[in-house]
C-alpha cells in the first residue's frame, strides 16, 4: 500500500461510517469549508489536514476502489464506508512499520507549512552561494515574494554571513535533535547549496527504500515540529523566528470566522452579524460552531441553554454517533441541529 492509501483508511477507520469518502479527500487536499474543519476535529483527522495537497480527485477514486477490492473497505450507504477486520489488521500493521510522524498536525500549521519552507531553503541556498562569494545561481524558488522577503531579510542583517550561517545551522541542529535521525537526514539532503543541488522526495523514496508519499509526508511532520519548537520559543531562535513572524496565527481559524469572531466580541448577536456581513444565518452558524471547536474560552451557552446541553450530552452518550439526524431523534423538537453541533464541538472533541 502507498501512504495516500493508509491514509484514506486511517479517515475511514475514523469516520465510522458517518461520512462520506469526499470529506476525506477535501480533508486531505485542504478544503478550508466549515464541514471539512469540523468533521476533522470531531473525528480526529485534522493532522492530516492537506497532507496530500497535490493528489487529484481521480487517484483518490482509484485509492478508494483499491480498498474495497482488497475487502479492507465495504461500503454501507452511497460514498459511505467502514472498515472490515482484515482492514484493522492490515491498518495496524502499516502504522506499526509506518506511523505517523508525531508533530504532524496539518490544521494547525497549514497556513503556514509551504511559505516558511520556500523561505527557509531559499534562505539557505541564497547563504551558502554568497559565502562562495557565487551570485549567479538559479534560485529553488521562483516566487518573487519569498525572493523579495529572502533579500530584505539579508539585507538588514547586521551579522556577517558566515555569523548568520553559524547561527541558523545551530538552531536547525537544535530542532531536528527531537526528530528521528532518518527524518532529520530526509530534512537536510533536500536542502540545495552551493556546488550542491538537493534531492527530490523521488530520489529520497528510492535512496531509503520508501515510499514517496510516506517521505513526502514524513517531511511535513519534521516541518511542523520545526515550526512548533520555534514558534514556543522564540527567544531562542533568533534567525528561524524571523521566518515565521507573519505567518503564524494563535487560532487555526478561517478567516472569515476570525471576523465573524471580532463582531461577537464586540457584541453583536448572530443575526446582526449576518446582517451586517451580507451572509446567510446558517453561515454565521457554522463560524460559530468553528469557534466552539477551536477556542476554549468560548461560550455556547448564549446559544444552547444548559438544560438542553444536558439532552444533547446524554442522547449522545447513549447513542454514540455523530450523526447529527439521529441524535435528532433522540431529543426534544425545539433542539435545532445548530445546537448539537455546538454541543458535540464543544463537550466530545
Amino acid at each position: 500500500m502507498n501512504y495516500i492509501q493508509v491514509s484514506i483508511l486511517f479517515c475511514i477507520k475514523q469516520l465510522k461510517g458517518e461520512r462520506t469518502a469526499y470529506g476525506i479527500y477535501h480533508l486531505l487536499t485542504g478544503k478550508k469549508s466549515a464541514q471539512t474543519i469540523q468533521d476533522g476535529k470531531i473525528f480526529g483527522i485534522s493532522f492530516l489536514f492537506q497532507s496530500f495537497v497535490y493528489l487529484d480527485k481521480r487517484s483518490f477514486e482509484t485509492c478508494v476502489a483499491y480498498l474495497k477490492e482488497q475487502q479492507y473497505i465495504e461500503e454501507t450507504e452511497n460514498q459511505k464506508y467502514v472498515m472490515t477486520d482484515k482492514g484493522q489488521a492490515r491498518l495496524e500493521d502499516e502504522l506499526t512499520a509506518r506511523p505517523f510522524h508525531p508533530a504532524l498536525d496539518g490544521w494547525k500549521f497549514a497556513s503556514s507549512t509551504q511559505l516558511f519552507l520556500a523561505r527557509i531553503t531559499l534562505f539557505i541556498q541564497t547563504l551558502s552561494n554568497l559565502q562562495y562569494f557565487q551570485k549567479g545561481f538559479l534560485p529553488i524558488s521562483k516566487n518573487p515574494e519569498v525572493i523579495q522577503w529572502v533579500k530584505t531579510y539579508i539585507m538588514s542583517q547586521k551579522q556577517t554571513r558566515q555569523e548568520l550561517a553559524a547561527e541558523l545551522f545551530e538552531e536547525l541542529r537544535t530542532c531536528l535533535k527531537g526528530c528521528r535521525e532518518r527524518d532529520a537526514s530526509l530534512f537536510v539532503l533536500q536542502l540545495t547549496g552551493y556546488q550542491r543541488v538537493g534531492f527530490t522526495k523521488n530520489q529520497l523514496a528510492y535512496q531509503y527504500e520508501l515510499d514517496e508519499h510516506y517521505v513526502h509526508i514524513q517531511l511535513l511532520g519534521v516541518i511542523h515540529h520545526i515550526i512548533e519548537k520555534v514558534s514556543k520559543n522564540n527567544e531562542s531562535f533568533h534567525v528561524l523566528s524571523s521566518f515565521l513572524r507573519d505567518l503564524y496565527l494563535e487560532l487555526p481559524l478561517t478567516s472569515s470566522t476570525l471576523k465573524t469572531y471580532s463582531w461577537l466580541q464586540k457584541g453583536k448577536t448572530l443575526e446582526e452579524i449576518a446582517y451586517i456581513r451580507r451572509l446567510k444565518e446558517s453561515t454565521i452558524e457554522d463560524h460559530i460552531a468553528e469557534l466552539a471547536l477551536f477556542v476554549p474560552a468560548f461560550s455556547i451557552d448564549a446559544y444552547v441553554s444548559p438544560k438542553q446541553q444536558e439532552e444533547i450530552i446524554s442522547a449522545f452518550e447513549g447513542l454514540r454517533t455523530n450523526k447529527l439526524k439521529v441524535i435528532k431523534e433522540e431529543v426534544k423538537d425545539d433542539v435545532t441541529y445548530f445546537q448539537i453541533r455546538l454541543v458535540l464541538a464543544k463537550h466530545f472533541t
